[in-house]
């Protein structure tokens, strides 16, 4: 026997439902699948095309010549309709435009309670001795209208800070008593960490306009 048509153990990586293809055509054909495979490779050499077509790739394997078959997988055709269909749908994805989801909404801020506003200023009675105490300073409130703010210029009380308003706030005489309120600043008028327009000055308390405490006695 010649050199070229000696036979010879050879193991290869074969894709499962191409193994599974040429043992149904052995079968079929009362063949060997050696017999088939040494067909299928001299008619590739003669420039023909081999006995069995492989269906659509699946993972590979390691099959030696003559081993046992590998347990059975899905049909390859299924497979192979099965990758197409996936193919399809993520081409069709990619094809979509991408939707824009708004943000929310941000959450409502509760609404501020502030108590009304004082009425109109309208002087009766003795007016009370009431004293501001600013920066280690002492002002007595003599008048009905006792401005704070940044401006120079009509204000009783001045605050060098620009985020003060001109004519911040003011301190009113009202029917024997007196208010702090806040003249529409955009910063506003502070007392116990809570913005007011319009509060009733009792003994002791303290204001706060952008970071600076204004304490108010009827003492001194």
């Amino acid at each position: 026997m010649s050199e070229y048509r000696r036979k010879s153990l050879r193991s290869f990586y074969c894709e499962e439902g191409l193994w599974k293809a040429y043992e149904k055509l052995a079968r079929e054909r009362d063949q060997t699948i050696d017999q088939l495979l040494s067909d299928a490779l001299q008619r590739y050499l003669d420039g023909g095309t081999p006995a069995a077509s492989a269906p659509a790739p699946v993972p590979a394997s390691t099959i030696a010549l003559g081993a046992a078959p590998a347990p059975a997988r899905p049909a390859a055709p299924a497979l192979q309709s099965q990758t197409g269909e996936l193919r399809s749908d993520r081409a069709t994805l990619e094809r979509m435009p991408a939707v824009r989801t708004a943000p929310p909404p941000p959450p409502a801020r509760p609404p501020r309670v502030t108590p009304p506003p004082a009425p109109a200023i309208t002087p009766g009675g003795a007016m009370p001795k009431l004293f501001v105490h600013y920066g280690g300073h002492v002002y007595p409130v003599n008048k009905a209208e006792f401005v704070i703010g940044r401006g120079s210029s009509g204000t009783d009380l001045t605050i060098r800070d620009g985020n003060i308003s001109r004519k911040h706030a003011v301190v009113l005489f009202h029917n024997g008593g007196f208010f702090m309120q806040d003249l529409g600043s955009t910063n506003g008028v502070e007392f116990n960490g809570q913005r007011v327009e319009t509060k009733a000055i009792e003994e002791g308390d303290a204001f706060t306009i952008c970071d600076h405490e204004i304490t108010f006695s009827y003492r001194g």
